[in-house]
């Protein structure tokens, strides 16, 4: 990449709502690589979250932008916009121009052109060239009024619950976008039937793990009695509770496994009474949440993963959940549902097996064939980490963004 490009990058913000946020380490991972590479990562973010963000994210917090409360930066920010003269109306105008899904969206909308005229300042008097934000709900429509108070391209990195459950002004999103990004197949197939003629503004860029820095990968445990791991915040679309349905089924069928399921969330008490129903606290574990080294601990003591999805109420589904491809580096088989972009990497019968979302008996089957037969399991382990290193290594795959980014910045 030319010098001039990384002088442009270097004039570029990314847009967070949280930061530090614990359920979006696969966007920490691309930013961190990004400084590896010599570019000045700089951050705009709403809040800041109460976590430990570790030695190598709290470099980024000293150049982190924070906005403080909404509500005050917003009430600041309309004061300001309305002295500030035409580009405050003109933003206000294209903002309600959006074909927005409700009244709510568009009260929202409203709602972050008024802190971007609060930020806008700030950003236009260190020389902001580039917006960049991730996620394609509040956070883009943020970004875009910014960039159109501050008359910058931006671009958007659309990942899952902005794209399914909020589902608000995607084709026109993009249409307004310099470069749009994804993570997933399934992703950009449907953003680029949203975005119509814009389609092209559409790339697919796969999120990443550093693979020197995975453990060494451990043998199968043996089969007796076998241990599954499942990760992920307690949410009904992470599909837990037919995992425990499925442990339940196996207990029936006289097949004992043991399954760690890591995470925490609104939906902890329910599955710990379902447990209690079934009977199972000897065999379902709830031990909180986890971070990245522990979960690898315990995929090396596990036979494989389990990801259970399922479509929430409201559209919301996973994407490819980052675990998934954690397993699969370790050389671990996953079992998960034909769900979303989950297909892409869970090829059945080369490195795991898919089941029908929702279907407890389904996973009964898979766990019970893959718990017993390592002549299936193990080779589906190795498959899937070659898979993983050929195409999510995030060096790689950060290298690709950072171009299009550049592209999109120039």
């Amino acid at each position: 990449m030319s010098v001039s490009a990384y002088e442009v990058l270097g004039g570029t913000r990314f847009l967070l709502w949280g930061f530090p946020e614990p359920t979006q380490t696969f966007i920490h991972r691309e930013m961190l690589e990004m400084a590896r590479r010599g570019l000045p990562v700089r951050l705009v973010a709403v809040r800041r979250r109460a976590v430990d963000p570790g030695p190598e994210l709290s470099p980024l917090l000293h150049r982190t932008l924070w906005l403080g409360h909404p509500v005050l930066t917003a009430t600041r920010g309309s004061a300001r916009g309305l002295r500030s003269g035409w580009r405050f109306r003109r933003a206000i105008d294209r903002m309600l121009a959006l074909p927005h899904r409700s009244p709510w969206h568009r009260l929202r909308g409203l709602a972050m052109v008024s802190l971007a005229a609060d930020i806008a300042p700030r950003l236009e008097q260190e020389g902001t060239r580039y917006l960049h934000a991730h996620f394609g709900a509040y956070q883009a429509e943020l970004a875009m009024a910014l960039a159109w108070l501050l008359e910058i391209p931006f671009g958007v990195t659309f990942h899952a619950v902005d794209i399914w459950s909020d589902a608000n002004a995607l084709g026109s999103k993009i249409a307004a976008a310099s470069v749009a990004l994804t993570c997933t197949e399934n992703n950009a197939r449907h953003l680029r039937q949203e975005a119509g003629p814009h389609a092209n503004r559409v790339h697919l860029v796969r999120h990443g793990l550093d693979l020197t820095r995975l453990p060494a990968v451990a043998p199968l445990p043996p089969a007796e009695r076998p241990r599954w791991l499942a990760v992920g915040r307690l949410v009904k679309k992470k599909g837990f509770v037919h995992l425990i349905d499925a442990v339940e089924l196996l207990r029936r069928r006289g097949k004992k496994v043991q399954v760690t399921i890591l995470g925490d969330g609104p939906e902890r008490a329910a599955l710990e009474r379902r447990t209690r129903t079934l009977g199972l606290q000897g065999q379902v574990d709830l031990p909180g949440h986890a971070p990245s080294r522990p979960v690898w601990d315990e995929l090396r003591r596990s036979r494989g993963l389990v990801a259970p999805s399922v479509r929430a109420a409201d559209g919301n589904v996973d994407g490819i959940p980052n675990v998934i491809l954690e397993a699969m580096a370790m050389a671990r088989p996953v079992v998960a549902s034909e769900l979303s972009g989950i297909p892409e990497v869970v090829l059945p019968g080369e490195t795991g097996l898919l089941v029908r979302p929702g279907d407890a008996s389904g996973l009964a089957d898979a766990l019970e064939e893959l718990s017993s037969a390592d002549e299936r399991a193990a080779p589906m382990g190795r498959a899937g980490r070659d898979l993983v290193f050929a195409e999510y290594d995030v060096r790689k795959n950060t290298a690709r963004q950072i171009e299009l980014l550049a592209n999109a910045a120039l």
